[in-house]
């Protein structure tokens, strides 16, 4: 086949097979319904061996650090979203319903939104990591309010076991017998367990039990005429991180009170 230009033009077999080609690029294109909410949720690949290398156990500051900057870098980079939740090595996004980019193409929003994370990390790492993206249409309102509970006691599951986990570790027990000593065990147990190692899980920082989001307000600043020179208040749409999450389905509903806010500005 003659795909090469003839004579300063484009072949017809040129044409035909970049039409070709085109079509089987959209061969399995799907779109999320505008009436569906929509949530994103990226995760961390191959985390647990990055985090092993290059961070301390269980929660590390600067790759909590890190994982905020990177809600804040996909809240800035041409989505309109409402919230950005953080835990552990995971990221969850609520579009603002009025949100319309690739005009909701999910090819295109995964892969950008998972290009944009892994690339805006691995600059702040110094050193190439990859986020996955998986795209969550919801039917309503109750929908979002289930999900981020969700996520949330997902983290609060996770983080008093690896707390324990590690207290064990750095007590010289080996891999498989902490997993054994924390099996089946209660939230009492384990609390308990703790409280033998001198540590208060319920003292720890929020962010480690609880998670991190990012949404927008209007902040009130103060600045100066430039022609009177006189003290002026104005409000300014800014990023807004909250590290004092409150529970369960509290959590939900304080996620759903920064989507009506959202909503009520539109």
């Amino acid at each position: 086949m003659a795909l090469l230009q003839r004579n300063g033009g484009i072949t017809m077999e040129f044409e035909a097979f970049d039409r070709k080609m085109r079509a089987l690029e959209k061969a399995f294109d799907s779109y999320i319904d505008p009436h569906m909410l929509l949530c994103a949720r990226l995760d961390g690949r191959g985390f647990s061996n990055l985090t092993e290398k290059n961070f301390i156990k269980p929660y590390d500051e600067r790759f909590y650090r890190y994982m905020t900057e990177t809600v804040r870098h996909l809240m800035s980079c041409g989505f309109n979203i409402i919230a950005g939740y953080t835990q552990s090595d995971e990221i969850s996004l609520l579009f603002h319903p009025a949100d319309n980019t690739y005009n909701r193409k999910t090819r295109k929003l995964i892969s950008v939104l998972a290009g944009e994370a892994s690339g805006f990390f691995s600059i702040k790492l110094g050193a190439p990591v990859s986020f996955d993206c998986r795209l969550i249409p919801m039917e309503d309102k109750k929908a979002v309010k289930d999900y981020f509970s969700w996520r949330q006691t997902d983290l609060l599951r996770n983080s008093l076991d690896s707390c324990c986990y590690y207290v064990l570790l750095g007590d010289g027990m080996d891999y498989l017998s902490a997993t054994k000593t924390l099996e089946g065990q209660d939230v009492p147990f384990k609390t308990e367990l703790l409280a033998s190692y001198g540590i208060d899980y319920n003292s720890l920082p929020s962010w480690q039990r609880y998670g991190a989001v990012l949404h927008y307000e209007q902040i009130e600043k103060t600045g100066t005429n430039r022609k009177t020179g006189e003290p002026v208040k104005f409000c300014r749409r800014e990023l807004v991180l909250n590290e004092n999450l409150p529970a369960g389905e509290k959590f939900g509903e304080y996620i759903l009170s920064l989507m009506n806010s959202a909503l009520s500005q539109a």
